[in-house]
């Protein structure tokens, strides 16, 4: 199946809490669930994130083309059926979430505080508002880039913040942020 962005696409995220005793049961629930699943209208794919160490929640990201269609799965008789199934005992905390796709990455089960988010932020931004605009100035006095040097300072510092130092960051203060 190929999987390509749909404006539109509804994206269900389920926490699921498993006992590590529970695995088996919850994997042989999942795979029931998961045929059951891919039956309903605008149904597009489905990924489990497994638990990190020292932790027991697994992650269940499930694609549909509509917000709709994810609310009518989530709503279905069958999934509550597959709630009640004896192999569901493992089943003690849940939560839901339906997400648009343009909001998806923004966010979360839980609410981080904002001043948190602030210093983590300001931790990741800063050294690359030092950094990048020497480096793109070093290379402007080989090459002339005249109007071009802010744009391409900008560009620097957003595409590492997004892809390099955000993700470096959030990972290094992760138990902070949550707590």
């Amino acid at each position: 199946m190929e999987m390509q962005q749909i404006d539109g696409d509804g994206v269900l995220l389920v926490r699921y809490k498993v006992a590590p005793d529970s695995v088996k049961d919850f994997q042989i629930w999942k795979a029931k669930t998961d045929e059951v699943m891919k039956t309903f209208k605008g149904f597009i794919a489905i990924t489990l994130l497994n638990p990190e160490k020292d932790s027991d929640y697994y992650y269940v990201i499930i694609r549909f083309n509509s917000s709709e269609n994810a609310r009518v799965w989530l709503n279905s008789d069958a999934r509550k059926n597959l709630l009640k199934d004896p192999h569901a005992t493992w089943l003690s905390d849940k939560q839901e979430v339906i997400q648009d796709w343009d909001k998806f990455w923004y966010n979360t089960f839980s609410e981080v505080k904002k001043w948190k988010q602030w210093v983590v932020t300001f931790i990741a931004v800063y050294p690359l508002t030092i950094v990048v605009p020497r480096f793109v100035k070093t290379i402007s006095a080989v090459i002339s880039l005249s109007f071009f040097e802010g744009i391409i300072n900008a560009l620097l510092i957003s595409g590492l913040m997004i892809f390099l130092v955000m993700p470096l960051v959030l990972s290094f203060f992760k138990k902070w942020l949550r707590t």
